[in-house]
């Protein structure tokens, strides 16, 4: 699990329903892996759009299993294993499983590194273009070799919040969905949409936008006039409507089906009036709003397939 402060924006693409359900609960192991698997797509099929935020990844996450004496016994060694491998990424493409050993990456010993230590050394070797990516790994006693090449992607970390409502969020850096959303979401499909919105308000730089405007607003009221404000260049609604948009196309282009947008929709509207929720703040737009421009939006997203085109949002087509 993991949790993090009030964030200075909180990009909620959903309204916050309860859905509490006393014992009845999905396991949280599950539940991460079936974060990343659906997300790294996602991050990888916006890369293009996030530049500044972009890099190479192979599709995997390492954790720490524990630590012995070398054997000169003199030191300590980190046994760090692969803690998860997407299914269609160029690591699992390479042999890579969960559970092997990481002993070696590019010739390097990493044997006295834990988990974070080695994801990070791969990662500035990655950034520093130094390819392929050459793994000694360790499976049931036999030592293998794994070449594999990254791929870019967005780099936004996917995480998995403990809360009952349902809910998406991120901090410009950050992709959170709530375990309470995760039990809701019937299909893969579904939480594609919540995390494609919320990269769309990432790749569009909402989050910095709203934090140095809260930073300018906190100036101004040490310096100048408590009650000076700087006005919002874009409204929140609007920013909500963009990320709508370009999150779309985001989902289109990872592969996935961009129709359970509007299922996912209606669903929550259903649930809305069964809870008698009050309505979402006016800084969202309404169900009805948002199902209309959909309709749009995937009109759009067609006659751009059927005419062979790339998938390129236009941010005109949307306020």
């Amino acid at each position: 699990m993991f949790l993090w402060p009030v964030l200075l924006f909180a990009a909620c693409s959903i309204q916050q329903y309860d859905v509490r359900r006393g014992s009845e609960r999905m396991d949280p192991t599950s539940m991460v892996v079936r974060l990343h698997d659906v997300g790294f797509p996602l991050l990888v099929s916006a890369a293009e759009w996030c530049p500044f935020e972009q890099e190479p990844t192979y599709g995997f996450l390492m954790k720490n299993d524990d630590i012995s004496m070398n054997q000169e016994g003199n030191g300590t060694e980190h046994r760090v294993s692969v803690a998860y491998v997407h299914p269609r990424l160029p690591a699992a493409l390479a042999g890579l499983e969960p559970s092997d050993r990481v002993v070696q990456a590019n010739a390097r010993s990493v044997t006295q590194y834990g988990a974070e230590d080695v994801m990070i050394l791969v990662r500035r070797m990655a950034v520093a273009r130094i390819q392929p990516l050459q793994l000694e790994v360790t499976r049931a006693g036999d030592r293998r070799s794994l070449t594999m090449w990254a791929v870019p992607a967005c780099q936004f970390k996917l995480q998995l919040v403990e809360s009952d409502q349902i809910n998406g969020i991120t901090d410009g850096r950050r992709i959170g969905v709530t375990t309470g959303a995760m039990t809701l979401l019937r299909s893969d499909d579904e939480l594609a949409w919540i995390l494609a919105h919320e990269i769309g308000h990432n790749v569009l730089n909402h989050s910095q936008n709203a934090r140095l405007r809260v930073m300018l607003n906190a100036f101004l009221g040490a310096t100048v006039d408590a009650s000076a404000k700087v006005p919002a260049s874009v409204p929140r609604r609007s920013l909500e409507a963009q990320a709508d948009y370009v999150g779309a196309f985001i989902m289109a282009r990872a592969g996935y089906d961009v129709q359970a947008i509007k299922q996912f929709w209606r669903r929550m509207e259903s649930l809305r009036s069964r809870k008698n929720t009050p309505e979402m703040d006016v800084s969202h737009p309404t169900t009805e709003e948002r199902l209309a421009s959909f309709e749009i939006t995937l009109k759009e997203i067609q006659e751009k397939r059927d005419r062979g085109e790339s998938l390129q949002p236009v941010l005109d087509n949307t306020q």
